[in-house]
């Protein structure tokens, strides 16, 4: 930054200083034509007033005496009466007044008029007023040349007292520690840099939870793992140490049980870990009709083995909604999973996509147990599980569910089944 405004002040001093010299020069030039042009006319008209010129041979001009001015006159006739100078013989003008001519490839301002029957003509070339032009330009701005190097020195230190602010705060966090997660000090900020390290501070204190719910989960994954991992070996070594075949049998069925316990706890870990808050994925246009049908037919099967009626309910609409198809998917996967579980056999589950005060809602209803609203709250937290419930699960679906409704600003209710006995879940979709 310090470099960026030294360049772009300096540059635009500068720039502005040599358009100020031009313009400058522009004037002074003006200036000093309308002044030579007044002592080219003064000098023809102070010219002797006798009709007879001074006749002396023709002779050269003295090395020591200005050569700036030349004068020259004609007779009435045409021939060359005088010229004070041998080295420039300018051509004779046709008319009298100003003229510019060009000789030798210099540039001549010439003034003639006739006085007395004689044609009198004084030149000068336009090299003297440029370089009086020049000169004057340069006089003036050479303070300038004095003023930049100091304005330099006084901008770079302006932009570091007025960066130390910013200095300290970059200092203040390549010092912490990676772990260290503190709110800034925000003591003697100016206005520009407080908004910068109020959003530094709000970051570190989203990290901070965001690390917390880490450091939180793999706790929670490691005491949950470790439980089924230790009944796995224990079920091995009762398998190992059946004493018949058929005791050895009914073993493995409940080593293979346990298996898919664990492999489903590993799965619902997995699937919590890659929806946790904050991950940024890109959102579509989701027709959520086709997913609950798609979802209805993709756990038909595990309804039919309970003789449970899954279906989409009559009254569901074609309704889409803004988000990631696959997180949609496991949303409502667990929904539906959970209401097939926990509904005794020959119960009911519907499936929903309805518009209620202009929002969209996702909803599953069915006529299982239910959850008393005093623990509703409650089922939201990873591995929680109801007291006394005989269905076998990870304590991790609702968390899933509600880790991806935060994710669309989704909220879930939970209430119970208006037509029966049982839970009815709305997901709830912003307008």
């Amino acid at each position: 930054m310090r470099q960026q405004l030294l360049i772009w002040l300096l540059g635009g001093m500068l720039a502005s200083t040599l358009l100020a010299g031009g313009v400058l020069y522009l004037q002074v030039y003006e200036e000093a034509s309308e002044l030579f042009d007044y002592q080219l006319r003064q000098m023809a008209v102070s010219l002797p007033a006798q009709r007879v010129l001074p006749t002396p041979p023709m002779w050269g001009p003295d090395p020591e005496e200005d050569q700036d001015i030349v004068v020259q006159a004609w007779a009435g006739s045409g021939a060359l009466l005088y010229r004070s100078s041998t080295d420039f013989v300018l051509p004779r003008a046709a008319t009298a007044g100003f003229h510019t001519v060009t000789l030798k490839g210099d540039t001549w301002r010439v003034f003639g008029m006739v006085r007395h029957g004689r044609y009198v003509q004084v030149a000068q070339p336009t090299s003297v007023r440029q370089e009086l032009a020049a000169g004057l330009a340069l006089r003036s701005l050479l303070p300038f040349g004095v003023l930049i190097p100091a304005l330099a020195l006084l901008i770079w230190w302006v932009v570091g007292r007025a960066l130390a602010p910013l200095q300290r705060v970059a200092d203040a966090l390549h010092q912490r520690a990676p772990d260290a997660m503190q709110a800034l000090p925000d003591v003697d900020l100016p206005p520009e840099i407080r908004p910068l390290v109020d959003a530094l501070n709000a970051l570190l204190q989203r990290l901070d939870q965001a690390m917390s719910a880490q450091r939180a989960f793999v706790a929670d994954a490691a005491h949950e793992l470790r439980t089924p991992l230790a009944a796995l070996k224990l079920q091995l070594q009762l398998s190992e140490r059946a004493p018949d075949e058929a005791q050895r049998k009914v073993a493995y069925t409940k080593l293979h049980e346990r298996l898919d316990r664990a492999t489903h706890l590993v799965q619902q870990l997995l699937t919590l870990a890659r929806q946790e808050p904050g991950e940024v994925r890109p959102f579509a246009r989701v027709d959520l009709l086709a997913l609950a049908q798609h979802s209805v037919a993709e756990h038909s099967t595990l309804a039919d083995s309970r003789s449970i009626d899954l279906g989409v309910a009559a009254d569901a609409e074609a309704l889409a909604v803004q988000g990631h198809a696959d997180s949609l998917r496991i949303l409502l996967g667990n929904l539906v999973n959970n209401a097939i579980r926990y509904t005794p056999p020959g119960g009911r589950v519907d499936v929903n996509v309805q518009r209620s005060n202009g929002q969209t809602v996702l909803s599953v209803l069915d006529t299982g147990c239910g959850i008393p609203a005093d623990e509703r709250a409650r089922v939201f937290d990873r591995f929680y599980r109801r007291e006394g419930s005989d269905v076998t699960g990870s304590g991790l679906g609702l968390a899933i569910v509600q880790n991806i409704a935060a994710q669309h600003g989704a909220t879930v209710e939970l209430a119970d089944n208006p037509m029966d006995s049982g839970l009815w879940v709305r997901v709830i979709f912003r307008a």
